[in-house]
């Protein structure tokens, strides 16, 4: 195991896990302007910046492929590891861990309003139909018998 952790480039590694934590403040950052669309009702932006964030995505997953040699026994690779390189490996992964917990709380609640959002949608749009149909009633009977009408009241 060791000849194969001792190809491990450990500079690759510490690169390899800052282009991940680039990554995530990329995807944080689209992730706020995500919630400012969201909350300024602007549908044509937000699905530019979901396909952005989709970008980011399919780069973090290529970058985890790349990762996986170190991370299939982790702790084997950092007993390798100099102490100030086990050190700057493990302030990294916390950041990664903390900007994908934002992240995910961000999204959580994204989803939560755009819910919200898509009920009061449906209940205006049931409300519009629902007046049709009631004036669309009221159309086909027509003015009752005996009632006033427009020139009735003028005349």
């Amino acid at each position: 195991m060791e000849d194969a952790l001792s190809q491990l480039d450990t500079s690759r590694l510490i690169h390899l896990l800052k282009q991940q934590r680039e990554l995530y403040l990329q995807l944080r950052d689209l992730s706020d302007r995500q919630r400012a669309l969201i909350a300024s009702d602007s549908p044509d932006l937000l699905l530019s910046i979901l396909r952005d964030r989709q970008t980011l995505v399919a780069a973090l997953v290529r970058l985890n492929e790349q990762l996986a040699p170190y991370r299939r026994d982790w702790e084997a690779v950092q007993a390798t590891l100099s102490d100030d390189v086990r050190q700057q490996a493990a302030q990294l992964l916390e950041e990664i861990n903390d900007l994908l917990r934002n992240i995910l709380r961000v999204d959580q609640e994204d989803g939560a309003l755009l819910s919200a959002r898509k009920q009061a949608v449906a209940q205006s749009l049931s409300e519009v139909s629902g007046g049709r149909t009631a004036n669309a009633a009221y159309a086909r009977q027509g003015p009752a018998q005996g009632t006033a009408t427009s020139a009735d009241l003028t005349g």
